[in-house]
């Protein structure tokens, strides 16, 4: 894969993702693969996000599937008491 550096390009859209555990509740799995699907939705139950079991030290990671030069990394946090920034 070749992408130009001076593009904003969303590398990780639909590639092969992990994090440290799945959390499934009343409303579902939230599958690593949500974070790099293209959808911006962050609510647990009316949107698609990922979550962890509440662990210490949680990792999410993506395969990008050939060595890049990433330049930038935009993330989306929804906080504790569902107040999503």
């Amino acid at each position: 894969m070749t992408v130009d550096a001076r593009l904003d390009v969303n590398v990780a859209l639909n590639r092969q993702s992990f994090q440290a555990s799945v959390y499934t509740d009343i409303y579902g799995t939230y599958s690593p693969a949500y974070a790099n699907d293209g959808k911006k939705g962050t609510n647990l139950v009316y949107g698609p996000c990922i979550h962890t079991n509440h662990e210490t030290n949680p990792w999410w990671a993506v395969d990008l599937g050939v060595p890049l030069h990433v330049n930038g990394v935009k993330f989306t946090n929804r906080d504790a008491v569902g107040t999503y920034v």
